[in-house]
């Protein structure tokens, strides 16, 4: 019965752990007066369900900035090790700013089932497509993945041009409106580079968090990157995607190379 038990919970640990692998920034609030501080949580879960917060890791962490309309402040350094929450937010200036942080290199080896399951529920069937071409249906999923967060904070009512500041980031999620211009019912557009060019043809998706309801919203970006997002309900927005190629360079053992990106922001 013991032994019994001891599988039943590995299972879900091990369900859990596959499953449940969003990463996002997520601050107290997005709204903020003059000299407020917010506190700024890194979640991992799914689709803006929190299952457990993370710490400050600055191994690995390789980016952690701060952007304003023309400022940009290098948070490496001034975070402990371990810190939890990851940071604390105030500002003596009104005006939207702009969280960028990077997680670099993890690999995961997954059972032919459970790597395809997870393909399928991220959007990125076009790689099933692929190991059938390449005869590895029945092949593990060996895997390198890396992050890419980002998050729009509000100070006061004066609204900038800091949400459109390009960090550079291998894969990113970039608005082509300022959000805090917006509210609900009305729609976003964004745009998904990949090295610095457009995204096309993938899969994203943008979740909506008012109270404990969570809706999703799935679509594919166009020839140009670009996807239109309806905003229709007020509370936290998280837009993401997962882009994932062969991995050809440097891979240690990873046959596949994955990019999440994540971008978080508030309506109201």
């Amino acid at each position: 019965m013991l032994r019994s038990s001891v599988s039943i919970l590995f299972l879900f640990v091990l369900s859990v752990s596959i499953f449940a692998h969003e990463y996002w920034l997520e601050p107290a609030t997005f709204f903020l007066k003059l000299n407020e501080r917010s506190v700024v949580h890194l979640y991992v879960g799914e689709a803006l369900k929190q299952d457990e917060e993370r710490e400050f890791q600055s191994s690995k962490t390789p980016l952690f900035k701060l952007f304003s309309t023309h400022d940009t402040f290098d948070l490496l350094g001034t975070i402990r090790e371990e810190e939890k929450p990851l940071f604390s937010f105030s500002s003596e200036r009104e005006g939207t700013f702009l969280l960028a942080l990077e997680r670099n290199w993890s690999y995961i080896t997954l059972e032919p089932k459970q790597f395809e399951d997870y393909l399928r529920e991220d959007g990125i069937e076009y790689i099933i497509a692929e190991r059938e071409k390449l005869g590895e249906v029945k092949k593990e999923g060996k895997e390198r993945y890396s992050r890419y967060l980002k998050s729009l904070l509000q100070v006061g009512g004066k609204r900038d041009k800091a949400f459109a500041r390009l960090v550079g980031s291998t894969l990113e999620i970039v608005p082509l409106e300022n959000p805090y211009s917006k509210k609900a019912g009305d729609s976003l557009e964004f745009q998904v580079l990949f090295l610095g060019k457009p995204l096309t043809g993938k899969t994203i998706f943008a979740d909506n968090r008012d109270g404990e309801r969570v809706v999703k919203q799935q679509m594919k970006t166009d020839s140009q990157g670009k996807i239109t997002v309806k905003i229709d309900r007020k509370g936290i927005w998280l837009v993401r995607l997962v882009y994932m190629r062969r991995c050809a360079k440097n891979c240690e053992g990873a046959d596949w190379e994955s990019f999440w990106s994540a971008l978080s922001f508030g309506i109201r």
